[in-house]
């Protein structure tokens, strides 16, 4: 079709998650679904109708990707099938060494969920989480020259919560990302207290334009970067979300434009891929008002 505008994609590969973190909005997922996990055959099918579309990234998500037992399989699929850069929103609780020894083959990014610094908070955040075998297969992860990054979700103004975390970041060289929690009244505010700490370490800025915000810092001779999500869901900003669009597709492949809305359609692989691409360019075309 060649007009479709989505350019990324995320791909929930299962609505369960063995964490139980009180601030998750399961990338806004309708509860209701009955399909627990995407099957393989249907990722792969979405795969092949992305391979003729220009997108820029696939982000493999849940719940708990790794609870899909087709995770590997899907990854290195996407991996051998796709130009785009793939990644992967995961806690990392659950990953073995054999897969990362196999996905060390792929190009796959891994996007951690790290909400505390501190053992005792991370685990009563996350209902059962352990810090420990995190960090541990962060490591693994790392010696395998698998790329990994750090995603936190700031849920208040605890200036000293965040500033822990930035700095574990900075000794640790792990990028990381900060996401204002979406549907919290005073999200748009958290940057006032934020950005005073990251130019507190800051040796470069760069605003991508995107609703992304970007620094580089360093410490103690350590590196890394951050991006600050400035939502565009904040100010119902339309043009800045369709320049940063990314579609959400549900394990069921009902699908989302945005995470504070239903999703209306379910793909129809069934009845051939111009039909689906027909559904994708209308999504796009109705995109037009938050």
């Amino acid at each position: 079709m060649g007009n479709i505008r989505w350019t990324k994609y995320r791909v929930l590969v299962t609505n369960k998650c063995n964490y139980r973190c009180p601030f998750c909005h399961n990338e806004g997922q309708d509860k209701s679904t009955k399909n627990d996990f995407m099957t393989l055959e249907d990722f792969k099918m979405l795969v092949d109708l992305l391979t003729t579309e220009d997108i820029e990234e696939l982000n493999i998500s849940g719940g708990e990707p790794f609870i899909n037992k087709h995770i590997v399989n899907m990854i290195e699929y996407a991996d051998t099938h796709l130009k785009c850069d793939i990644s992967c929103a995961t806690n990392l609780s659950l990953i073995s060494q054999s897969q990362i020894k196999r996905l060390a083959r792929t190009r796959v990014k891994f996007n951690i969920q790290f909400p505390y610094v501190d053992e005792k908070s991370f685990k009563e955040s996350t209902g059962n989480g352990n810090k420990d075998t995190i960090l541990q297969n962060i490591k693994l992860c790392k010696e395998a020259n698998i790329d990994v990054g750090l995603n936190t979700v700031v849920q208040n103004a605890d200036v000293q919560k965040y500033e822990r975390i930035i700095l574990f970041a900075i000794e640790n060289e792990l990028p990381l990302k900060l996401l204002p929690q979406i549907g919290n009244r005073d999200s748009y505010k958290y940057k006032d207290f934020i950005i005073p700490i990251l130019n507190r370490y800051s040796v470069d800025f760069k605003d991508k334009k995107s609703g992304a915000l970007k620094w580089s810092l360093k410490k103690d001779g350590h590196f890394t970067s951050v991006l600050y999500i400035d939502s565009p869901c904040f100010y119902s900003d339309i043009k800045t979300c369709r320049n940063f669009a990314e579609l959400r597709i549900h394990p069921n492949l009902a699908v989302q434009t945005c995470i504070l809305k239903d999703s209306t359609i379910k793909l129809q692989f069934n009845q051939g891929f111009q039909l689906v691409k027909n559904q994708l360019q209308e999504l796009w075309n109705n995109f037009t008002i938050c």
